[in-house]
């Protein structure tokens, strides 16, 4: 059979126009169709999208009022002088040294050295911290420590060394007040203007 035969049975020409017509849907499709379906799916992401954003802005909207009330509590500590006072982190820094040289001196410690520490962070609080390492009599040293944590600004001694200075080899049996050579890790609560 040949090419002309075959085209005029009616199977074989329902076949052939049936199958024209089924190119001609997809290639519809694919040039028409598909393309929308993709910007109609795509638009829908971008809403989905949008609505979780929304859902957390919405969160934070309803924690306003906790927001507002820690605000309100760290400006209280602020006005209360609980955080060590400084518009730069190299102002409160010189600020702590200096609180702490002149509660030594109201303890009557001899102060050998006071250095900066690393800041810390806790709970959302800026930590500043120094190292003071002072010399005294057990008095002196242990009326040190009740000053540093005792008055505003707040401040913790996080660690401690002690260690007894003998004034001679042996100590003896003479009464001589022992003096005691203290380190003291001490960190105190910065406002967050001061930092960044």
């Amino acid at each position: 059979m040949n090419w002309k035969v075959l085209r005029r049975l009616p199977l074989v020409r329902r076949g052939i126009f049936v199958g024209a017509n089924l190119l001609a849907l997809v290639i519809f499709y694919f040039l028409f169709i598909e393309p929308v379906r993709r910007f109609v799916a795509e638009g829908a992401e971008a809403v989905a999208e949008r609505r979780q954003t929304l859902a957390r802005y919405e969160a934070v909207v309803s924690h306003e009022e906790q927001i507002q009330d820690y605000a309100r509590q760290v400006a209280n500590i602020n006005a209360s002088g609980e955080l060590i006072e400084g518009d730069s982190e190299g102002v409160i820094n010189a600020n702590l040294q200096a609180r702490l040289k002149s509660i030594a001196e109201a303890s009557r410690v001899t102060v050998k050295s006071i250095q900066m520490l690393p800041e810390k962070e806790f709970r959302g609080v800026t930590l500043v911290g120094a190292r003071i390492q002072a010399t005294g009599s057990y008095e002196s040293i242990h009326e040190l420590a009740r000053a540093i944590e005792g008055a505003p600004p707040l401040l913790i001694i996080t660690t401690a060394a002690l260690r007894v200075l003998d004034p001679f080899w042996g100590g003896g049996g003479n009464q001589v007040e022992q003096n005691i050579d203290v380190e003291f890790d001490v960190f105190g609560g910065a406002p967050q203007k001061g930092h960044r």
